[in-house]
């Protein structure tokens, strides 16, 4: 099963701490100080990426934050950064990214859903959705992803003939049991519920295992699209909720998240400057200000490490 590092970095469900320190003998195997670096020949390639410690850590307003590194999907991720990572908190609209997984494991993506009456009064942000059009599965998470609607994730659970919103709800905590997540719960398909908590360490584990299906992130990365129904009466163009996407070329895509309890959340997956297949996991949870609370995690992670 894909992992992530977590012994030589988690700390406690109340404490905050950030990146690794170079005085732990521990940790000094991994993050090494700058001016071990000035030979790069001479370095265990286990080491990277190596901590530039004249670069200080990130402001975050977060709650909760967490930058993990990968070197592929196979292997296990490294946190180089971490507030507060073990923090049960509501995590909103990130729960699509749970519902996405269950829709493309489960069903054809050319199945026809038809919205019903109910999927469309869920409140909160919509896609539009028009009552009794007909739309495919694939059509449905575009609007689910890009323009994070709620009646669009609710569609989705709700209206499809081969299977009952419970049994939707369960398959999305089955799957989250089947990654070994303890602190992860659905109620609902959109993240309305306040009870849809998760903490970052685990939101990482899903998004991480959601890469294995490119059409997740092949929407998430679109900064617009548009979307017809089945008879073509219905048109629905696709503005995506992540600010951020036109301003990191490295961003390979990104989910959004806000409802008063949770406040902002995000998930994002970047590259890494003149590394290939390297990614970048980082998410927030809890933020006044999820935009910049990302952008400064971003670019502190490409800034701070000599990756290789």
């Amino acid at each position: 099963m894909l992992g992530i590092a977590w012994g030589l970095f988690l700390i406690g469900k109340t404490e905050e701490r950030k990146t690794a320190n170079p005085e732990n003998p521990i940790e000094a195997k991994v993050f090494q100080t700058q001016g071990d670096a000035t030979n790069k020949n001479e370095i265990n390639p286990n080491f990277y990426p190596i901590r530039n410690w004249e670069i200080k850590d990130p402001e975050i307003s977060a709650k909760s934050a967490v930058v993990i590194s990968f070197k592929n999907q196979s292997e296990e991720g490294r946190v180089i950064f971490q507030k507060n990572a073990d923090q049960v908190l509501p995590i909103a609209s990130l729960t699509k990214i749970m519902t996405a997984i269950i829709a493309v494991e489960n069903f054809n993506l050319d199945e026809v859903i038809k919205v019903s009456k109910s999927s469309i009064s869920a409140v909160g942000d919509k896609g539009g959705l028009i009552r009794g059009e007909e739309l495919r599965i694939e059509d449905l998470l575009q609007i689910m992803l890009i323009e994070s609607s709620n009646d669009a994730a609710t569609t989705l659970a709700s209206d499809n003939p081969r299977i009952t919103p419970s049994e939707f709800i369960n398959l999305m905590n089955s799957k989250a049991k089947e990654l070994e997540l303890l602190n992860t719960y659905f109620i609902d398909s959109a993240g309305l519920d306040i009870k849809n908590q998760s903490s970052i360490l685990e939101l990482a584990k899903i998004t991480n295992y959601s890469l294995k299906f490119p059409i997740i992130w092949d929407i998430l990365k679109m900064p617009s699209a548009t979307v017809y129904s089945i008879d073509n009466k219905f048109v629905h163009n696709l503005i995506n909720t992540n600010k951020l996407l036109e301003k990191f070329p490295l961003l390979k895509g990104g989910k959004t998240g806000y409802t008063i309890e949770a406040g902002g959340c995000m998930i994002t997956v970047s590259g890494i400057k003149n590394i290939n297949n390297n990614y970048l996991i980082a998410i927030i949870l809890g933020s006044g200000q999820r935009e910049i609370d990302m952008e400064n995690l971003l670019n502190w992670a490409q800034e701070a490490f000599l990756w290789q």
